[in-house]
């Protein structure tokens, strides 16, 4: 075995989630305190905690739900399951609430994991290239513009237990119990300068979000509003229109015939 067909095996080694790798102890020495198994067992416990700090440090307010015994349990299965293929070791969460999912975790509790999932993606998304400006509308094109958003701006539906846990009003014996489970909510995730902000939508926004990402028109989004007078229905187009615009969630504005 040559220097790089070692140092490949060691990497398998230290990283193997399903234990020792055959003949280890043939290829590296050992001690009279450690055999070789003994030795990369430190290496490979080491390689697999520093995955679940990494885990730890997205999905903290889902750690203190869980409790740190839950949280150490149900991350070292995934990690094992799920090994990191990215240069950021953050991104190991890619797929931990659906883990969480499947394990029976309380569904507040994955939603919660799926927000702050959300949130580290919010944080990490590409800047965008221009923002939209409301100077920038030209009235006579605006009603057939199709709306596209930051790179940053995700959307998700979720349990509405997840947002009180999130912001740590709710205790595992609150969501449980004294907070009742309600239809889902959309809650939108978007980073300003360098903070991550996230915030429930109420029905009729929520519902122009979604046509708005499928690229629905403008005029096509405003027609969304309209479930009562007039009046109502275009201050409630305008008013969402605007928070758009004053929450930088436009990157362009694309007119088309």
């Amino acid at each position: 075995m040559n220097l790089a067909e070692l140092e490949q095996y060691f990497a398998r080694a230290a990283t193997s989630g399903s234990g020792p790798l055959p003949e280890l102890d043939r290829v590296f020495l050992g001690s009279e305190r450690l055999s070789a198994t003994d030795r990369l067992a430190i290496y490979n416990r080491g390689y697999f905690y520093r995955l679940l700090d990494a885990l730890a440090s997205v999905f903290s307010q889902t750690q203190r739900l869980l409790g740190d015994s839950d949280f150490e349990r149900l991350g070292l299965g995934y990690v094992a399951r799920h090994p990191s293929d990215h240069p950021a070791v953050e991104r190991i969460g890619r797929s931990f609430p659906e883990y969480l999912r499947g394990a029976g975790t309380p569904p507040w509790v994955v939603d919660l994991a799926s927000l702050e999932w959300a949130r580290l993606c919010a944080l990490v998304a590409a800047n965008p290239r221009s923002l939209a400006t409301v100077d920038g509308i030209d009235p006579s094109s605006f009603p057939h513009a199709r709306l596209h958003f930051v790179p940053s701006l995700h959307w998700l539906e979720l349990d509405p237990r997840a947002l009180p846990a999130f912001n740590d009003a709710a205790s595992v014996t609150d969501l449980r119990g004294t907070l009742p489970p309600g239809p889902p909510c959309g809650v939108a995730v978007w980073r300003t300068q360098h903070t991550v902000l996230h915030e429930s939508l109420g029905a009729a926004e929520w519902k122009a979000l979604l046509g708005a990402a499928a690229g629905a028109r403008v005029w096509q989004i405003c027609t969304l509003f309209d479930h009562g007078s007039e009046a109502e229905a275009v201050d409630g187009a305008f008013q969402t229109l605007s928070r758009w615009f004053a929450r930088g969630w436009l990157e362009v504005l694309v007119s088309e015939p």
